[in-house]
């Protein structure tokens, strides 16, 4: 009866072992991918300061050429040149939108293969039954 209840207090211990290494693994990793994340939101991040300093300039463009309207002296080069540099913004624009749909395509190609490189690790494990303690 004593050997029994000191099996099962082992057992017990070992279970609770083995959740908490669980745990902090699982932790580690979540941290991993949280580091992934930030640093793929600095990217984001990066990529949209030169877009400010642009919209602020066509800003102040198109105040001059405000100014220009009411003087009457408004020029078409000036107005194409403020054309490309609206496109040009807008196809930044563009970029940008696509870069959340590009990192999680990237995460989940990263999660897909990492898990598979999990499963193919344990199936011989599974095949002969020594993961599941039998063997």
């Amino acid at each position: 009866m004593t050997k029994t209840l000191f099996d099962l207090a082992k057992a017990l211990v070992n279970a609770t072992l083995i959740l908490l290494a669980l745990c902090l693994f699982l932790g580690w990793k979540l941290m991993a991918a949280a580091e992934g994340v930030t640093a793929n939101a600095a990217a984001i991040a990066d990529q949209a300061a030169p877009l400010r300093t642009a919209i602020t300039g066509l800003q102040s463009d198109v105040a001059a050429l405000r100014s220009s309207m009411q003087d009457g002296s408004v020029s078409s080069a000036r107005l194409t040149q403020l054309e490309a540099r609206v496109a040009k913004v807008q196809d930044s624009l563009a970029e940008m939108r696509t870069l959340p749909q590009q990192v999680v395509a990237e995460a989940a190609r990263a999660g897909a293969a990492e898990l598979a490189g999990r499963i193919i690790r344990a199936a011989p494990l599974l095949k002969d039954g020594s993961a599941c303690g039998s063997g």
